[in-house]
C-alpha cells in the first residue's frame, strides 16, 4: 500500500490531478487511450512519441501534408515548428534510430509538444471540439486558440472539472468554459495580446473579457506575449496600475454597466518567441480587480487574515501551482525517466532486504540523501534485532532522479525537510498540526495569556487560529533575535 501511495504521488507530480495516462503494451505495440479514441504504434516507447503522432492525427494528416508542400514561410505556424523540430532532432541524434535518448528542452519543444499535450488533456479529460481544431488551423486565430488550450490544461492539471461553452452558438457571447472544484465554480475567459505592443496596459483585454456574460465568479487570463521581462518589479507595477486604475473609472463600463469583480491572471510564457533557447523565464502575476484581499503584494493586518484569504482563494493557488509545475510527461506511469529507461536503478527501497558488504542482512527502514556527498545514509533493521547505519554512494543519474522528486526516492512517501522562512507558510504548516487539537487543550496552553477572558469567547476555529498566529509570531521573533549582528556575532 505504501509503495502504491508513492507511485501515485509520483504520477500526480508528473501528470497532475486529471485522469492518468491509460495504456498498455501488447504484442510489441504500445496502446494508449485518449478519451474515446485508441492510439497504437510499435514506435511509442515514451509518451513524447505518443504526443508526436497525436498532434498529427488530431490536426489531420491531409491538412499537414498540404501545408508541408507550401514554401516554409507560407506554412501554418505548427508546420513551421514541425520543420524546425525535425532539424533539431537530426542535429542532436546520437543513438541509432529507435533507441531512446534525451536532449535539453527548448522553446521549440515546449511549444510544439506543449500544444499536443494540451489537446490530449482536453480530449482525455473533457472533450476536444471541432470548433477549437478549426481555430487552431486558422492562421490569424492560432495563437489565441493555442493560449486557450494552455489555460484549460492548467485547470485540468489542478484538478478542476471543466464544462465547455458552445462557442458555435452565435446568438450570444461565450466564455471559454466553467471550471469547478471543491463545490466552487468559476467562469473562465482567456485573452492573448498581440506582439509588439509599446506598453504593458491590459485594460483592453480586461474590458473585452468582462463583456462576456458570467454565471459564476470570473477568472480572466491575459497572456502578455513578450520575449523577455527585463525588470520584474517595473513590469508588475505597470500591469497592476493598468488593472487597479480602472476599478473606479467612469469610462470603464463593459456593456454600459459597472464592471464586475474578477480574478485577473497575467501570464508570460514566450516559448514560441524564443524557440532556440533552453532556460526561458515565465511569469504568473495575480491581481484582484475589485478584490482587495487577493493579488500580488496585498497586505493583511494579521497572519490570521492572510490565512483566511488563502483559504477563500485556494482554487487560484492550486492553479498557480499547476502553472508553475507544468511539465510534459515522458513516461506513461509517472516514473522518473532515469529509472524508467535504465540509466539508473532503484536500489534503495524501504521494506526491501539487502545483504551488506560485511555479510550482514537487514531491511531498509529509512534513508536520507546527502547531495553534497553524492551518497545516501541508510538505516537498516538487522536480522539480529539491532539497527545499523550504512552509506551508499549514488551515481549522477541517481542524483538527478532524486532532485525530480525527493519525497519518493526510497519507494515510499517521506517528508523531506525544508527551511520555512515565510510566515504564512509557517502558519499553514502549524495550522495543519493543530487543526484537530481540542479546544480545552488550547485554552490550557494559553492559560497565562493576559487576554484569556476574551479568548474563551472565541469559536473553536478562531481560537485555534489565534493560537497558531501567536506561535508563529513567537518563532519568528526568536529567529530574528538569533541572527548575527553586523560584526558577525
Amino acid at each position: 500500500m505504501k509503495a502504491h501511495e508513492a507511485q501515485e504521488t509520483l504520477r500526480k507530480h508528473q501528470q497532475g490531478k486529471g485522469k492518468p495516462i491509460i495504456g498498455a503494451d501488447f504484442k510489441g505495440f504500445r496502446i494508449t487511450a485518449v478519451g474515446n479514441r485508441i492510439l497504437w504504434s510499435r514506435g511509442h516507447k515514451t509518451f513524447i512519441d505518443v504526443l508526436g503522432d497525436y498532434i498529427r492525427w488530431t490536426l489531420g494528416e491531409d491538412w499537414g501534408n498540404a501545408e508541408i508542400k507550401k514554401p516554409l514561410d507560407e506554412r501554418h505556424q505548427v508546420l513551421k515548428w514541425y520543420d524546425a523540430l525535425c532539424a533539431y532532432q537530426h542535429e542532436h541524434r546520437k543513438n541509432p534510430a529507435g533507441e531512446i535518448e534525451s536532449t535539453s528542452a527548448t522553446g521549440l519543444t515546449r511549444a510544439y509538444y506543449g500544444l499536443s499535450y494540451n489537446l490530449y488533456l482536453l480530449e482525455h479529460n473533457v472533450e476536444l471540439r471541432d470548433y477549437l481544431i478549426k481555430r487552431l488551423k486558422t492562421k490569424d486565430q492560432f495563437y489565441g486558440a493555442y493560449y486557450e488550450t494552455c489555460v484549460a490544461a492548467w485547470f485540468i492539471l489542478a484538478g478542476f472539472e471543466l464544462t465547455l461553452e458552445n462557442e458555435e452558438d452565435a446568438t450570444t457571447k461565450h466564455v471559454e468554459f466553467v471550471a469547478t472544484k471543491d463545490g466552487k465554480s468559476y467562469t473562465v475567459e482567456a485573452k492573448y495580446r498581440q506582439p509588439g505592443k509599446a506598453n504593458l496596459d491590459v485594460g483592453n483585454q480586461l474590458h473585452k473579457a468582462l463583456k462576456k456574460p458570467a454565471k459564476y465568479p470570473r477568472i480572466v487570463f491575459i497572456e502578455m506575449n513578450i520575449p523577455e521581462v527585463a525588470d520584474q518589479d517595473a513590469y508588475s507595477e505597470e500591469i497592476i496600475r493598468s488593472i487597479h486604475g480602472r476599478e473606479d473609472s467612469a469610462t470603464f463600463r463593459p456593456n454600459g454597466e459597472e464592471a464586475p469583480p474578477a480574478y485577473v491572471i497575467v501570464t508570460n510564457q514566450p516559448y514560441h518567441l524564443r524557440l532556440d533557447d533552453e532556460q526561458i523565464p515565465y511569469s504568473w502575476l495575480a491581481v484582484g480587480f475589485k478584490m482587495p484581499d487577493f493579488g500580488h503584494n496585498v497586505m493583511f493586518p494579521s497572519l490570521v487574515e492572510a490565512f483566511k484569504s488563502r483559504q477563500r482563494h485556494s482554487g487560484l493557488l492550486d492553479l498557480q501551482k499547476a502553472f508553475t509545475e507544468y511539465s510534459i510527461p515522458v513516461t506513461f506511469d509517472g516514473e522518473i525517466p532515469e529509472f524508467a529507461f535504465g540509466e539508473a536503478e532503484r536500489r534503495f527501497i524501504i521494506g526491501e532486504r539487502h545483504k551488506m558488504d560485511d555479510g550482514r542482512i537487514g531491511t531498509l527502514t529509512s534513508g536520507i540523501v546527502i547531495e553534497s556527498e553524492q551518497a545516501a545514509t541508510l538505516v537498516y533493521s538487522m536480522e539480529d534485532g539491532t539497527s545499523a547505519i550504512y552509506k551508499g554512494p549514488l551515481s549522477d543519474a541517481e542524483i538527478r532522479a532524486y532532485r525530480v522528486h525527493p519525497e519518493t526516492f526510497f519507494g515510499q512517501v517521506q517528508k523531506v525537510g525544508k527551511n520555512i522562512t515565510d510566515p504564512i507558510e509557517m502558519f499553514e504548516w502549524m495550522y495543519g498540526t493543530y487543526r484537530v487539537t481540542p479546544r480545552q487543550k488550547i485554552l490550557e496552553w494559553m492559560s497565562k495569556a493576559p487576554d484569556l477572558h476574551e479568548l474563551v469567547k472565541l469559536s473553536d476555529e478562531d481560537l485555534r487560529l489565534v493560537y497558531v498566529e501567536r506561535c508563529v509570531s513567537s518563532m519568528m521573533q526568536k529567529g530574528q533575535s538569533e541572527k548575527p549582528d553586523d560584526s558577525g556575532n
